[in-house]
C-alpha cells in the first residue's frame, strides 16, 4: 500500500474518475502511461484511492479519510 501515491489520487481525482481509470487498467491490463508500477500495482493504488476519495466525499478530512480505510484494511488482514 502506497499511502503517499493513494492520498495524491484521492486528493487529485474524482471518484468518477478513479473508476475510469480502474476500469482502463482492467481493460488494457496496463498501467497508466508515466506510471512506475505495474498494471497490478496501480490498479491495486486506483482502487484504494477511490475508497479514500468516497469518504472525503462524505465529509471526511483527508488525514481521518486515510485513517479510516487503513484502518478497515489492518482489520481486514487480521
Amino acid at each position: 500500500m502506497d499511502i503517499k501515491e493513494i492520498k495524491r489520487l484521492a486528493q487529485e481525482h474524482t471518484a468518477a474518475e478513479l473508476e475510469h481509470q480502474a476500469q482502463a487498467i482492467e481493460e488494457t491490463g496496463a498501467a497508466p502511461q508515466g506510471s512506475s508500477k505495474d498494471a497490478e500495482g496501480a490498479l491495486s493504488d486506483v482502487l484504494q484511492a477511490l475508497e479514500v476519495r468516497k469518504l472525503l466525499d462524505q465529509g471526511l478530512p483527508l488525514a481521518d479519510a486515510v485513517r479510516q480505510f487503513s484502518s478497515r484494511v489492518r482489520q481486514s488482514i487480521s
